[in-house]
């Protein structure tokens, strides 16, 4: 039922443990795909430890998570593929919870379950758009995905491979933020699931995040939803998509000013002020004068609690 892609570059301290959380399934996957994308740190080689046990081991030279991802979802054999970055790792229910979800609620393009955040050994939860055991289909995807921006991740994520086809799939040209272009084009479309049930581990403690790249301009997920505000959307629609905007558009910028990346938070500044969201860029310009160190302490206050690991 399920194929498995796991796009994998440099994390060679974290994929064996990746690849155990997978082969640890209470509902087992039909095949695990990883897709090497030129690492240079021995990551392809702890793969190759795991052939024996049902890995796929694809290799291709640098060109970014998204070719990794679609390359995988081309050779998979089944009609869902569930994403797992190389550094985080699911709980052994994630497939079982994906398939009661799909049971429940067929034909979509887009399935996600909760995840929990591991962050300087401690483990963080993040506001969930819908109440706890929560199992359907999202009513509002903008608005569900603004109230706690964590109603899908590409290690929650299970697509219908023939909705990811449609679309065209990930975005090869964008850095940071390709994976939500695909939610947004995938739950527009094809309509998504939910289950309120963590079953995913999301390591920001990981070597060689994406968050450490530098940008010049802003994320294409904020490019897109400014475009779709300009497309004439009903009103209610507009209404999400413009909370969307503003609460990924001040996060994001928060995290590059947390890590240093001043200049990528002066391009959402720049965007919020284009897109005549005057206030909102008024609270960037605050948010880059703060120290780093305050941002960090912050942000452990967007979730519902945490606990020493």
């Amino acid at each position: 039922m399920f194929s498995i892609v796991i796009p994998l570059y440099n994390k060679a301290p974290h994929v064996a443990d990746a690849l155990r959380s997978v082969l640890g399934q209470s509902f087992p996957a039909t095949e695990i795909i990883v897709v090497d994308d030129g690492s240079t740190d021995g990551g392809a080689e702890v793969v190759g430890g795991f052939l024996g046990a049902g890995v796929v081991l694809l290799r291709q030279n640098n060109a970014g998570v998204s070719a990794a991802r679609n390359i995988g979802a081309s050779r998979a054999n089944c009609g869902y593929v569930a994403f797992l970055d190389a550094d985080d790792a699911w709980g052994p229910e994630h497939l079982a919870t994906l398939r009661e979800l799909i049971t429940r609620c067929p034909g979509l393009g887009l399935y996600s379950t909760l995840y929990e955040i591991q962050m300087r050994r401690r483990i963080f939860t993040p506001h969930s758009a819908y109440p706890p055991g929560f199992f359907g289909v999202v009513d509002d995807f903008f608005a569900r995905m603004a109230a706690g921006l964590s109603l899908v991740l590409p290690s929650t994520a299970c697509v219908a491979r023939r909705a990811l086809q449609e679309i065209g799939g990930f975005p090869e040209d964008m850095r940071r933020g390709e994976d939500l272009v695909a939610w947004f084009k995938l739950s527009q479309k094809f309509g998504m699931a939910h289950a309120a049930r963590v079953t995913v581990v999301n390591n920001r403690d990981a070597v060689n995040r994406s968050i450490l790249l530098r940008e010049d301009g802003p994320p294409g997920a904020l490019l897109l939803l400014r475009n779709l505000l300009a497309s004439g959307l009903p009103a209610g629609q507009y209404a999400s998509v413009k909370l969307l905007f503003r609460r990924m558009a001040f996060f994001t910028a928060a995290g590059m000013r947390e890590v240093g990346d001043n200049a990528g938070a002066a391009a959402i500044m720049r965007l919020a002020a284009r897109t005549k969201m005057f206030g909102l860029a008024v609270k960037i310009a605050l948010l880059m004068a703060a120290p780093p160190a305050a941002l960090s302490y912050a942000r452990r206050f967007r979730h519902q609690g945490l606990r020493q690991i």
